[in-house]
């Protein structure tokens, strides 16, 4: 009896296993019938990328899994004035106004390769927790008309994105973050586009060292 038990548990753990795989393989195969190319997979990060409809420039999506609470990177994300302790190619940030707990309006000055100019995007983020607290999502808006434009600055368009966060245990949450922005001005596409992979890249290896200080 014991020895037709342990058959049963390891061939159950063996068909979750498969189920699993074949889960992924699906989402793997969707995210590319939708247009989504894989562009860069290392170090638990997985970027993808496809065209903006209508443009010659790019929008991604990036998963991850980061070890810390929920509540933590909730706290992290809406803290607008430490978003150059982690995110990439931001020069300063700032907050113009909170208009509640869960929605604010942002400021943030972008670094540009010389001889283009620095870019500067205004956006309304606002954060939406789920019922039981166990997910929220993170709704990024461009509003570029909100505050007056600066000489040598050029305003982007577009800066639309966001993040879904789940909780996956205590100190465990899966981290899916996606953007597409248009930089406005005169700017190559192509140099444009070399920075939709490596940016959040190195945005979500950042915010990984950055939560390991944040957590202590």
């Amino acid at each position: 009896m014991k020895n037709r038990s342990e058959r049963w548990c390891i061939l159950s753990l063996l068909a979750l296993f498969f189920i699993f795989l074949a889960f992924n393989r699906l989402s793997a195969q969707t995210r590319e019938n939708d247009g989504w190319k894989l562009a860069k997979d290392k170090q638990g990060i997985k970027i993808y990328t496809r065209s903006l409809e209508g443009s010659k420039l790019k929008e991604f999506k990036a998963y991850t899994e980061l070890n810390t609470s929920i509540e933590i990177l909730a706290e992290v994300l809406m803290d607008v004035e430490h978003y150059t302790d982690w995110t990439e190619n931001i020069k300063h940030s700032k907050l113009l106004k909170e208009i509640s707990d869960k929605e604010i309006i942002i400021y943030s000055e972008l670094k540009v390769p010389w001889p283009f100019d620095n870019r500067d995007v205004v956006d309304r983020t606002q954060i939406y927790w789920s019922v039981n607290k166990d997910s929220f999502t993170l709704e990024i808006k461009s509003i570029p008309d909100y505050i007056q434009e600066k000489e040598e600055i050029v305003r982007m368009p577009l800066a639309d994105g966001g993040w879904e966060i789940y909780r996956k245990g205590n100190d465990k949450i899966s981290v899916a973050y996606h953007f597409a922005a248009d930089p406005g001005g005169r700017i190559p596409s192509w140099l444009v586009n070399m920075f939709i992979v490596d940016g959040p890249y190195k945005t979500l290896n950042n915010l990984k060292v950055y939560l390991r200080s944040y957590s202590k």
